[in-house]
């Protein structure tokens, strides 16, 4: 059985944040993966929510760069639409934290595709699902970085991510530690929450960090315990993307997040009810594409 800690002591990179709540890759890890395949024209960004049910799969397309955020329950549609883009390989994938919906379809993710690096907030969960992800991840050597506030990556073409949550996550609240990341692509930005709920908002509140994103990706599907107003008080979203299944089982989006959104005006997009959602960006302006075909054709 492989363990987070095996990973650890084969060489895990885990950078925290410097006195200026910055880092930088090291040139090894920053550098161009070799397997890319599509990418887009230089001056644009796209990022697709991809509609695997209920669950979360993030794929986001530069000049330069493929980068994948969680892959939704274990399956093939994550992976299915991302070579359905023509990408052949993953320069970077970000696994937001150990629950099945959204590390479960990495492990078909990293069994199909090369992946460059991957970025996981490093908490210890006991389920089969997160023991065969570390069991792959192990097999095939992928570097492995413990995601830190204050953690960046340039992903090329002018875009730039940087790690807002989490500084000290714990294994007894899972939700709340996950990995929070902001994009920012010329003046157009975007926020992706993972499960995190109101505590994790409340940390990143209190951090005094740049909150501010064009684009939301709501926290725990919709779930009324994320999305608080203080904190859409400080993203000031334009859109806002609920990526959950239909007629799931938790009654996502809840009706008091819906109204939080609706109080903040966000226009609202949903995966249940628009499938996948795709915006691309020029940095100035922005479209948004939906598509109910999964696999996007």
């Amino acid at each position: 059985m492989v363990s987070w800690w095996d990973l650890k002591g084969r060489g895990v990179h885990d950078y925290g944040a410097d006195n200026n709540n910055t880092v930088t890759a090291p040139e090894e890890i920053a550098k161009d993966h070799e397997n890319k395949g599509s990418l887009l024209p230089d001056g644009q960004l796209r990022v697709h929510f991809i509609d695997v049910g209920q669950g979360d799969a993030i794929l986001i397309q530069t000049p330069e760069k493929n980068v994948l955020i969680d892959g939704g329950e274990r399956g093939s549609t994550a992976v299915n639409y991302i070579q359905s883009q023509g990408i052949t390989g993953l320069d970077l994938v970000i696994g937001t934290h150990p629950h099945s919906d959204h590390i479960g379809g990495l492990i078909n993710v990293l069994q199909l595709l090369p992946v460059g690096e991957i970025i996981d907030p490093g908490v210890v969960h006991t389920t089969k699902t997160f023991e065969n992800y570390l069991t792959l991840i192990d097999k095939k050597d992928i570097k492995f970085t413990v995601g830190r506030t204050g953690l960046k990556r340039d992903l090329g073409g002018g875009a730039v991510m940087q790690i807002l949550h989490p500084s000290s996550p714990s294994s007894a609240r899972l939700n709340d530690a996950s990995i929070v990341a902001r994009v920012v692509f010329g003046s157009v930005s975007f926020l992706f929450t993972g499960d995190a709920e109101s505590a994790a908002e409340t940390e990143i509140l209190n951090s005094g960090c740049d909150l501010t994103g064009t684009i939301l990706k709501v926290g725990h599907h919709g779930s009324r315990k994320a999305t608080t107003r203080a904190f859409l008080n400080a993203v000031k979203p334009e859109i806002a993307v609920i990526m959950c299944g239909r007629d799931n089982t938790y009654g996502y989006p809840h009706k008091e997040t819906l109204g939080r959104l609706g109080k903040a005006g966000a226009d609202v997009y949903r995966t249940d009810k628009e499938g996948t959602i795709v915006i691309t960006t020029d940095g100035v302006g922005y479209t948004v594409k939906q598509n109910r075909n999964p696999t996007g054709e």
